[in-house]
């Protein structure tokens, strides 16, 4: 059994062929090998003209539902003790997994007795936040990186890919069961208050 799933929603033409490749490659770049990926497509019109360099399931019809219900087939399907969501948009640095497990490893107590969750903090290229909304603000240069923390996890403030939690406690929740455009948040804040959570120090991941 591994220690982490990565589950990755996908669907044509959600992002290119370059930023497909660059968002997997990340993954399988980690220097922590202990995990497994997940990669599903929302719907059976995926393109395979070009090398997708790990395998994706397909769906037999479009959810067209943000992913979510990709992630919530993952989360029935992973076989690792942690699961942590990821959209091709993304990018997990090289040092990810291994920081993520060694915040496992250093608040064992408090990630295992209390079942609390991990989250951590990523960069948003192009992306500001006013008043807890974000924004794509199209002036700023591609250089600049604004941090987006999600401390504390509020849904307008945080990421699909930004939580680490146990299978077993997204089982007991019901899975990937808010099927909105703000389910991630939504559902992160509350599993935050709920079972509480560390948050792991350097910035791991990008959203592009």
């Amino acid at each position: 059994m591994p220690l982490f799933s990565i589950l990755v929603a996908y669907y044509q033409g959600s992002v290119t062929k370059e930023e497909y490749l660059r968002g997997i490659a990340s993954l399988k770049n980690q220097t922590f090998k202990d995990y497994e990926i997940l990669a599903y497509h929302d719907g059976p019109l995926l393109d395979k003209s070009f090398d997708l360099t790990i395998p994706v399931k397909e769906t037999i019809t479009r959810h067209n539902d943000y992913g979510n219900s990709l992630r919530d087939l993952g989360i029935l399907e992973a076989k690792g003790k942690y699961i942590l969501h990821f959209n091709v948009d993304n990018i997990l640095y090289p040092n990810a997994l291994q920081e993520i497990s060694k915040e496992i490893l250093r608040m064992p107590r408090f990630i295992e007795d209390r079942n609390s969750i991990i989250i951590f903090p990523i960069l948003y290229r192009g992306w500001i936040n006013v008043n807890g909304v974000r924004y794509l603000d199209k002036s700023l240069s591609e250089d600049t990186f604004t941090i987006f923390t999600g401390f504390p996890p509020v849904h307008s403030n945080i990421d699909a890919m930004q939580l680490v939690m146990k299978r077993e406690l997204w089982l007991y929740e019901g899975g990937w069961y808010d099927k909105s455009s703000e389910g991630d948040g939504l559902m992160y804040q509350k599993f935050a208050e709920k079972y509480g959570y560390r948050t792991v120090g350097p910035v791991l991941g990008e959203h592009w």
